[in-house]
């Protein structure tokens, strides 16, 4: 079984990273939410106790007996509830509006305790928890059973009327009132909210897995291409370096081999072996050139040049090597002074490269026309030659490293497939763009624009 190669691995590093984050994300959210629900039905059970129990409060003030006590007259304020040491006969029905008639017995139950603590009264059928003096308002107590109820603690009041005639009334202590509420529904509900968050959690997970996935792959998209590019880079490097290194050990070997005392033999040799030594020099200077172009911009060797003067010496230079492939070269426009801020020797070989380029693929007799004007605050530079064109699949990969639009050609010429590239490299690091147009049969038109210094003349000069 192939092991996963170094891109299918980082990508899924990446999808667990990008699956790890939005995990947290929603899983925090996700408790977050429960836990903001949770805390609402608490704090309305909370409401509903402390409404209750006031209200039970403020019914029994005026009634209760003077003493907390189990007592007849406890028992005929509070038929519903059971007095401790008596036995607990549940009314069949409770009194009419009387204060206890408005809690469920299935969900909420009543104790009286005096002001020791010690349990006086219940409801019918409430639990049997452990009788304890009060202390906070609010408590959880749990049922021998397992179940829990929230408990409420207040003080309960009696209203005392002295018996000198034109006293106040006034409010003694009597005891505690204690309201539990059954938590059965609350954790039912909580158990049902946190499965659903899990639940839900866990789905969100397995779409976000899905959209890691593809979100890692869009993102590895570049990373694939450039690592697809340097693999084809480096095959293309080591075949060209292959060749020329190849044909000087064959030359060396014959040499060895024939131990000719001819010195023309001797000479053709050496000869050989020095063209392919500068072929071997040409390339590894291109490639150095390359990686420099793609390394960071060094703005201190910036400088105003003129690519107009810069064109008219390479025209110059050039025409020898025209004249021996019997092409034309031409010079049109070029009155304006066209200054561009950038590296004058990149701008060399820029306009270098591509004149070498139309002059290697134009037959004999053909032209090569350099045409320089301004467009706005942009300068063009286009050289069209009557060659054999570029196909439009070749016009897709034309500076692409290593590749020719006829290898047989370019290769018989000393070309190295690196030219255009370099030209592409040199435009973007200008801050410009660069185009070709041809119809695939005959003649090519590159096109380069490169932005204008400030001080260029003609360029409006800003206020």
């Amino acid at each position: 079984m192939a092991r996963p190669g170094p891109l299918s691995r980082s990508r899924l590093r990446l999808a667990a990273v990008y699956l790890l984050v939005i995990g947290v994300i929603l899983y925090g959210a996700g408790l977050g939410m429960f836990g903001l629900l949770m805390r609402s039905n608490w704090s309305a059970l909370e409401r509903e106790v402390e409404t209750l129990a006031g209200t039970l409060h403020d019914s029994l003030k005026p009634l209760l007996p003077a003493e907390a006590k189990p007592s007849p007259q406890l028992a005929a304020v509070l038929p519903g509830l059971c007095l401790v040491g008596s036995p607990c006969q549940p009314a069949p029905s409770l009194v009419p509006r009387h204060a206890v008639s408005i809690t469920d017995p299935e969900r909420f139950y009543l104790r009286l305790l005096d002001p020791r603590g010690v349990l006086i009264a219940h409801s019918p059928g409430s639990p049997k928890v452990k009788a304890e003096r009060p202390g906070p308002a609010w408590t959880v107590v749990a049922a021998p059973g397992g179940e829990r109820f929230l408990q409420y603690s207040i003080h309960l009041h009696h209203s005392h009327t002295p018996a000198h005639p034109g006293a106040n009334a006034q409010e003694l202590d009597w005891g505690y009132l204690q309201i539990g509420r059954s938590l059965s529904g609350l954790d039912a509900e909580r158990q049902r909210l946190w499965w659903a968050t899990q639940t839900i959690v866990v789905l969100a997970l397995l779409v976000a897995g899905l959209a890691s996935w593809w979100l890692s792959g869009l993102a590895m998209r570049p990373l694939l291409a450039a690592y697809r590019q340097q693999e084809q880079f480096t095959a293309d490097a080591a075949h060209e370096l292959r060749a020329p290194l190849a044909n000087l050990l064959a030359v060396v070997e014959a040499h060895k081999t024939q131990l000719s005392a001819d010195p023309l033999a001797g000479e053709r040799a050496l000869a050989v072996v020095y063209g392919q030594g500068q072929r071997l020099s040409r390339l590894i200077s291109d490639l150095l050139l390359l990686a420099r172009l793609d390394g960071p911009e060094a703005g201190a060797g910036l400088q105003s040049c003129s690519l107009t003067q810069i064109a008219r010496d390479l025209l110059e230079e050039t025409s020898e090597g025209a004249s021996i492939a019997e092409v034309q070269l031409r010079l049109q426009g070029g009155d304006d002074d066209l200054n561009v801020l950038g590296v004058e020797s990149e701008l060399y070989r820029l306009v270098s490269n591509l004149l070498l380029n139309a002059i290697q693929y134009t037959p004999s007799g053909g032209e090569v026309v350099l045409s320089l004007k301004r467009e706005g605050s942009h300068g063009l530079l286009e050289v069209q030659d009557s060659g054999i064109g570029i196909t439009p699949a070749d016009q897709q990969r034309i500076f692409d490293r290593f590749f020719r639009s006829d290898p047989g050609r370019s290769r018989r010429q000393g070309g190295t497939g690196l030219g255009l590239s370099i030209v592409a490299a040199i435009v973007r690091r200008h801050r410009g763009a660069i185009t070709v147009r041809s119809d695939g049969h005959s003649g090519s038109r590159f096109t380069v624009t490169l932005p204008l210094a400030a001080n260029s003349p003609g360029l409006p000069v800003p206020r």
